[in-house]
């Protein structure tokens, strides 16, 4: 008997490893134009963590939160800390990190539709898919340095699987917190799934999630207690009066709550933010800050997802209604639909009606993994699970086709960034200093390396840079996006004295 174990073991071993190199070398693929072309996209937000990053490598300062605020910890840039100090400071290296993060989150999602669902290996791709190979517009935000948008994910995944584990799960639930406060979706979710399950209420389930909190709220106490001794502003700056808020107080100024919108909310996520999250409306790159001329999505795109979601939800329904009883193996789908819906709902009800930032709700992304997850393992028939098959594959491949051409372009074609262009033209001119808008001002001085140091002329994030051209306000050049009196031309841009 051990040897017919063996033997039906190994060939679910290799389904499990073909299906994991699929998902790495997808996530590669749809990765590297962002990954290791920085004038893809790259903007001042992502430079400012880039900036922390190398002050970090460097010791000149201890970046705890994004600088200049008291919200989003300063995760990237610690990760990205140690990659500068061996390939050297880049936009390369600093996204480098979050490519392995996206790994990583593709292989967890594997593992547990494989574990805790019982799929089979590649047909737990299948719903993956969503994740694995994005449209462009997403797949950027995945990629995006500026403090927090896929790592939610991450965190999601991780508290389901430590779900058992309350002290490593209270860890993760607060740093997750204080990295990006849409890590709280998750944990209500796995509340609500303990608590219908009625795990929840037994003493074992009640301990864990005290000591869960408990240990959260030590955690949460003691990154607070290190805004002492960190670096708010910047290499030189020490704690300050306004630093004081937590970041609950601080997001707490950033909710918008008026029911009168909710309408127009709704109305705004299934026609506009749904369809761009997931690649099926026809929009231009450009719309995403992705330097490009192409295209992503279809014009009958949107029909293609409904008819997906519809499908699933379908096959699930008709599951539950021949089964008549809830199976283990439901769980982990329905928390990450929980996970999806509590985001959605938080974008609808918390943003008085604005639905347009898209990073704010990319957990609706585990959403679709979830139904789609579901209805494989539930749906009654062959015939109801090959449609959503069938309608998922059409879904992905809208968005995952605009991926394909956007990375050929950038294999075939040279681009050459504006601000590299723009850096450059500093640099040959032998210019030190300059003061110019917040959206040109970091980014600059992160391509130069710091050789070039551009002050901030609006929205301040690093208070020394600000010093520095002050005291050789002499020398410095004010790059504008306008012609000024005795302005000099430089890559798009004009140097005013």
């Amino acid at each position: 008997m051990p040897e017919a174990t063996t033997a039906d073991a190994a060939p679910a071993r290799r389904e499990r490893w073909i299906a994991a190199l699929c998902v790495t070398l997808l996530v590669l693929a749809r990765s590297a134009v962002f990954v290791f072309w920085e004038e893809s996209q790259f903007d001042s937000d992502q430079a400012v963590m880039g900036l922390a990053a190398k002050h970090l490598s460097e010791l000149r300062a201890f970046p705890l939160f994004f600088y200049g605020s008291n919200h989003i910890l300063a995760v990237e840039a610690w990760l990205a800390a140690p990659v500068f100090l061996v390939l050297g400071v880049s936009v390369t290296a600093l996204k480098l990190p979050l490519l392995a993060v996206n790994v990583a989150i593709a292989l967890l999602l594997l593992r547990l539709l494989e574990r805790d669902v019982g799929l089979r290996p590649m047909l737990a791709v299948v719903p993956a898919l969503f994740f694995v190979l994005p449209a462009p517009g997403t797949a950027a935000h995945f990629l995006d340095a500026s403090g927090g948008n896929v790592e939610p994910l991450l965190y999601a995944l991780l508290l389901w699987t430590t779900r058992r584990r309350p002290v490593l799960g209270g860890v993760i639930f607060a740093i997750g917190f204080l990295h990006r406060e849409f890590t709280v979706y998750a944990i209500l979710a796995l509340l609500a799934i303990e608590g219908g399950r009625g795990i929840l209420f037994t003493r074992q389930g009640a301990r864990r999630r005290a000591v869960m909190l408990a240990v959260s709220a030590g955690v949460w106490a003691a990154v607070l207690l290190l805004r002492f001794i960190a670096s708010p502003m910047g290499p030189g700056s020490t704690f300050r009066g306004d630093a004081a808020r937590s970041n609950v107080q601080e997001l707490s100024t950033r909710f918008c709550v008026d029911l009168s919108t909710v309408p127009t909310a709704l109305a705004g996520m299934f026609a506009q933010h749904w369809p761009r999250l997931f690649g099926v409306q026809r929009q231009p790159l450009l719309d995403f800050s992705i330097d490009s001329t192409l295209w992503q999505g279809a014009n009958f795109g949107g029909i293609v997802l409904a008819a997906m979601v519809l499908m699933a939800i379908l096959g699930i329904g008709r599951g539950l209604a021949t089964q008549r009883r809830w199976h283990g193996d439901y769980d982990f789908c329905a928390y990450l639909v929980l996970v999806g819906v509590l985001s959605a709902a938080g974008l609808v009800l918390a943003r008085c009606g604005h639905v347009e930032v898209m990073r704010y709700d990319l957990l609706s992304v585990l959403g679709v993994i979830g139904v789609g997850a579901w209805c494989l393992r539930a749906a009654p028939g062959r015939g109801l699970r090959g449609v959503w098959i069938v309608l998922a594959c059409g879904t992905v491949a809208i968005g995952a086709s605009a991926s394909a051409r956007l990375l050929q372009e950038y294999l075939t074609v040279r681009h050459v960034g504006a601000k590299r262009l723009i850096a450059r033209q500093l640099e040959v001119r032998g210019v030190r200093y300059a003061t110019s808008d917040y959206w040109l001002a970091y980014s600059l001085t992160f391509l130069t390396n710091e050789r070039v140091i551009v002050a901030s002329e609006d929205f301040i994030r690093i208070d020394a840079y600000q010093r520095m051209v002050d005291q050789h306000r002499d020398e410095a050049v004010r790059v504008s996006r306008s012609p000024c009196p005795g302005g000099e031309p430089a890559a798009g841009v004009y140097l005013c004295r």
